[in-house]
């Protein structure tokens, strides 16, 4: 499988994840008794492990495709529209950091290397900071941003990626304590988002990997050019 590492990396957090909950499930008070303060930051602390491997096996993805597909070299008028968001990232970088002088033979430029033989080459890092907090609409808009239909995140899938992200991010920047975020969860709760998440991670890996196994950042016409 030509994404077996990412799948390794999401695997080894999802088990700390894993690790943790089935802990804290050991210890967790039978119902009815009263919860101490130590379970519920355990809980609320939960959250930040899992969208740490979230994060993490998101980013990774994502920069492994971007790896893979740069070893290619593809030519820029081999790909398709909507991949000239990353394969003409670098030039638009360039004009951006140049300013307004020189601004319209830049932008001349640009246009005719979109129908270039050439490779403008790739960043793998282009998405670093976009995937800081990865909200549902982060995932969105990587995906829009390589042009990849049929990856649409269903209703609860969003609702549960942007309740972690925001409680991750409630208690990392002390908006909320652990224990006020860890309150509010039974440990069935927790592995059932452990669960739904592991399913999320695993579909947009293979997603990824379809997408590239498929050249489909590359015209079909011209897909016969990387095999």
């Amino acid at each position: 499988m030509t994404f077996a590492s990412a799948r390794g990396i999401a695997s080894a957090r999802l088990n700390e994840s894993l690790i943790y909950l089935n802990y804290i499930s050991s210890i967790e008070p039978k119902p009815g008794q009263p919860i101490g303060q130590d379970m519920k930051v355990m809980k609320g602390l939960f959250f930040v492990l899992l969208y740490g491997a979230l994060e993490k096996s998101t980013t990774e993805s994502v920069q492994l495709l971007l790896t893979k597909i740069k070893s290619l070299e593809p030519k820029n008028e081999h790909v398709t529209l909507p991949f000239n968001v990353i394969s003409m990232a670098r030039k638009w970088k360039s004009i951006k950091d140049k300013g307004y002088k020189g601004v319209f033979s830049q932008m001349n430029d640009f246009f005719l290397a979109l129908e270039s033989s050439d490779y403008h080459g790739i960043d793998e890092s282009l998405f670093s900071d976009l995937m800081q907090n990865v909200w549902a609409n982060t995932i969105d808009e990587i995906a829009g941003a390589f042009g990849m239909s049929g990856f649409t995140l269903a209703i609860a899938d969003r609702v549960l990626i942007d309740e972690l992200v925001g409680n991750r991010n409630a208690i990392a920047h002390g908006r909320e304590s652990a224990a006020s975020v860890g309150e509010r969860y039974q440990c069935a709760d927790l592995r059932k988002k452990l669960s739904d998440i592991q399913t999320l991670i695993d579909a947009f890996i293979d997603r990824l990997e379809a997408y590239f196994n498929q050249r489909e950042f590359v015209r079909p016409a011209m897909q016969v050019h990387y095999p």
